[in-house]
């Protein structure tokens, strides 16, 4: 009995093996070639890649600004912002403190975060770390102005996100109040 136990095992074992060595094969059989075989493909593919990322998300924030039916200038880097209410306030320049109040969403309106009315929050122009695309916009607002900024994803947090609630390659839309400047 005990001979035919050590011999069922042995078998067992052995199909085990075989089983795992045929699905290593399998494995090997499945691999996707690459659509590149130099550096120089690879980098060319990459370009391309992003080139239509710009492309389509360039799109969806010129339909986004349509259907809001403002008209929002738009820099140099690509930041569009609309101050839809002016103040006769300070401008502001590198290492102010600029004192904000803002909901900040998605391009599909998903809110992502918000400070409450009794609450703000602040940071010092081109030296703090918030996105670019932030520091860029309040250069062009005077206190007491609201505007919406609307952040391409280079502006924003490009393609890792804030590893919270900012997905990767996101396009960020800020409603802001500038509410003083320090």
């Amino acid at each position: 009995m005990k001979r035919i136990l050590t011999l069922s095992m042995k078998v067992l074992l052995t199909i085990v093996i075989l089983l795992q060595l045929l699905q290593c094969q399998s494995n090997k059989e499945q691999k996707k070639e690459l659509p590149f075989t130099t550096k120089r493909e690879y980098d060319s593919l990459m370009v391309e890649t992003h080139r239509a990322f710009l492309k389509r998300e360039n799109a969806q924030i010129e339909t986004y600004i349509d259907s809001l039916g403002k008209d929002f200038v738009r820099s140099g880097t690509g930041l569009r912002y609309h101050i839809y209410e002016h103040a006769d306030g300070d401008t502001l320049k590198s290492g102010d403190i600029a004192v904000i109040q803002y909901k900040l969403s998605l391009i599909n309106g998903d809110l992502l975060y918000k400070t409450g009315t009794e609450r703000s929050e602040h940071f010092a122009v081109d030296f703090d770390d918030v996105e670019s695309g932030l520091h860029e916009g309040v250069k062009y607002m005077s206190v007491g102005d609201k505007a919406i900024f609307i952040l391409p994803a280079h502006l924003a947090h490009g393609i890792t996100g804030d590893q919270a609630a900012i997905p990767p390659q996101s396009t960020l839309v800020y409603d802001l109040h500038l509410l003083a400047k320090r």
